[in-house]
């Protein structure tokens, strides 16, 4: 169901079906980061995340949609992304090109999951590279969740594309 927002004139919503989310978050971290500096924590979260980015960018299908703390989320499946300057931001609130997931076939959607999954086991394989600011190796946890999402930017001050 899409609702337009007639005050601006942007949709408010978009369905999408069969959308892969992976959500993914430090174990101990919460004990770490009370135990050591903020700079640390921030620095340890700073390479393992681009360390992560790194592995998004391998396949076309992922979009990482955001970090909370040590919590790292991305999409599989939603459409293809297309870089800000090729964009025409006249008529678009995101760089993001969402490609309708009404008719997509089911080949897609396992390829949308399959690329999901893959990604999570090689987040847990990078990790187990790093150690915490405290000393511990890291560990992480992955959950993936398939099922349909609605996405669209929310907000007025410092307004941002959710899912």
């Amino acid at each position: 169901c899409l609702r337009v927002n007639t005050a601006v004139g942007r949709t408010l919503a978009e369905y999408h079906t069969g959308v892969t989310i992976l959500f993914s978050d430090i174990v101990g971290f919460t004990s770490m980061a009370q135990a050591c500096f903020p700079h640390e924590v921030m620095a340890f979260l700073h390479e393992l995340f681009i360390a992560f980015d790194d592995l998004v960018d391998i396949e076309d299908q992922l979009w990482k949609v955001e970090t909370i703390g040590d919590a790292f989320m991305v999409a599989s499946g939603l459409g293809s992304y297309q870089s800000e300057s090729s964009v025409d931001t006249s008529r678009s609130t995101s760089a993001f090109r969402i490609e309708s997931g009404m008719d997509r076939s089911r080949s897609m959607k396992t390829s949308a999951a399959y690329a999901a999954v893959k990604f999570g086991k090689r987040i847990l394989e990078e990790s187990r590279e790093y150690e915490m600011p405290n000393g511990e190796a890291c560990q992480i946890r992955v959950g993936v969740h398939t099922g349909d999402v609605a996405s669209g930017v929310v907000g007025s001050r410092m307004p941002r594309y959710c899912l």
